[in-house]
């Protein structure tokens, strides 16, 4: 038998070359001075940085509130110039027709404060005919979101039970002032990318090692099997013996090597699995990670996960895995979440991860940073919008419809790419760039976070 999988606080096994107790304290002691060092160099770096290249962070700045004409459910909202749509869902009653003004609202930004303008934004008439024809034909036709792809604008409505069955309405953001409206025949146009930014390979019975306690060699860099009662992963080419670093029971202990679906997937020194034992219902996702020879389950990459910049990692709707494994998961009880974009900030050091639930309209917004390598505290919404300046709009819907509606304001990094902040165009630091300093700074924390690590395999200190 397998032995029983690693808790997250377990102690790693012991590494093959081992330290004498002086020599390791010798060893340690050094690394750390040396580590608080490269600390202090760093920060007094990045605050160089901040001066010659602008700053901003994360904050709210205030929670202001807008009042739509009706009681409704809001859905989503996107930004035009200085304006933004608001999208919602209103209760018709005993009307018998829609009009725009029970899906859309118009509210001017400035200040921190916000104004009800006039639809005259979206007051196309072949889009008002085209948008009376939509609730005409399907009388269970619901706004979903709105989406930009590029220069274009979708209004996505749902006109079916399944999240799939959408009519779109497209626009041309040409204009800061007044978008372009092309026509409702972009349904398949809009598409959301690919939830895995890395290729699942099925393995095959050329890759079937026997044996007493037979298993299947991922690349020969691991090998699991799901016989004999469990799920077992092993990082030796021994099947003499059923003992590996990870197990979980199956449903049907009497299986062969054949009958389980095998996945994997290469990302670095990360190898993922995809494991369906056999008559087992759903996909089982382990994290594996080579250099550590550390096993993690992470069911929250089956749905969407990609990856880091510049190699760290990877990151799902709850959580990120790095290359030196480092992770954290976010208990938030999503379901079903998609990848939908990334917005990378112009300093080279952020970037906002968004997920999206299609059925509840719910969005989870990672910010991560790529020199502390970390992902701060995840934003839950029901509509986001950024505007040029960074600031970030996102509210909360309420279970029940109504006029009132609280927005957030935030302060972000994410500026759009024509927005220029105030920098010292004469310093040094400038002449090498923001990006590249970034990412010279992103590669030393690699190394503090090594110092701090214990020693969990032979070659940390070398």
């Amino acid at each position: 038998m397998a032995t029983q999988p690693e808790t997250e606080n377990a102690a790693p096994d012991a590494p093959a070359v081992s330290l004498e107790s002086s020599t390791y304290e010798i060893i340690r002691n050094r690394l750390e001075n040396s580590g608080r060092d490269l600390r202090t160099r760093l920060d007094e770096l990045n605050e160089a940085r901040k001066e010659v290249f602008g700053s901003i962070d994360t904050a709210l700045l205030s929670t202001e509130r807008i009042t739509t004409e009706h009681n409704c459910t809001a859905r989503d909202m996107v930004a035009i110039g200085n304006r933004f749509l608001f999208g919602y869902n209103v209760h018709l009653g005993l009307k018998s027709e829609m009009e725009l003004s029970d899906v859309f609202a118009v509210y001017s930004f400035a200040e921190q404060k916000f104004h009800t303008e006039s639809l005259d934004l979206i007051s196309n008439p072949e889009f008002q005919k085209d948008f009376k024809d939509l609730f005409k034909y399907y009388k269970n036709a619901v706004f979903a979101k709105f989406a930009t792809r590029g220069p274009h604008l979708y209004m996505v409505f749902r006109v079916g039970k399944d999240v799939g069955e959408i009519k779109t309405f497209k626009w041309q953001i040409e204009r800061l002032d007044k978008p372009k409206y092309i026509g409702n025949r972009s349904d398949r146009e809009f598409r959301f990318p690919p939830q895995h930014e890395f290729e699942w390979k099925r393995t095959h019975r050329d890759l079937h090692q026997s044996g007493e306690h037979p298993h299947i060699s991922i690349e020969n860099r691991v090998f699991v099997e799901t016989v004999g009662g469990d799920l077992t992963i092993k990082v030796e080419n021994n099947t003499a013996s059923g003992e590996g670093i990870y197990a979980e029971d199956v449903e049907h202990a009497d299986q062969t090597l054949d009958d389980a679906e095998i996945y994997y997937a290469l990302v670095g020194n990360i190898i993922l699995l995809k494991i369906r034992p056999y008559q087992e219902k759903d996909f089982r996702y382990i994290v594996f990670n080579e250099k550590l020879q550390q096993a993690k389950r992470l069911d929250s990459i089956r749905d969407a996960c990609v990856l880091l910049p510049d190699d760290h990692g990877l990151i799902f709707s709850n959580g990120y895995y790095l290359q030196d494994g480092e992770y954290k998961t976010f208990e938030n009880n999503l379901q079903d979440m998609l990848y939908e974009r990334v917005i990378a900030a112009p300093n080279g050091e952020d970037f906002l991860y968004v997920f999206y639930n299609r059925d509840s309209g719910v969005y989870v917004l990672l910010p991560y940073n790529l020199i502390e390598q970390k992902v701060d505290t995840p934003i839950i919404c029901s509509g986001l919008t950024l505007f040029e300046a960074g600031e970030l709009l996102c509210f909360k819907a309420s279970s029940d419809p109504q006029k009132h509606h609280a927005i957030q304001i935030w302060q972000t990094p994410y500026v759009d790419e024509d927005y220029v902040p105030l920098t010292q165009d004469d310093s040094f630091l400038s002449k090498i760039g923001n990006k590249e300093i970034v990412r010279g700074m992103a590669e030393c924390h690699e190394v503090l976070n090594l110092i701090n690590k214990e020693d969990t395999y032979a070659n940390l200190y070398t």
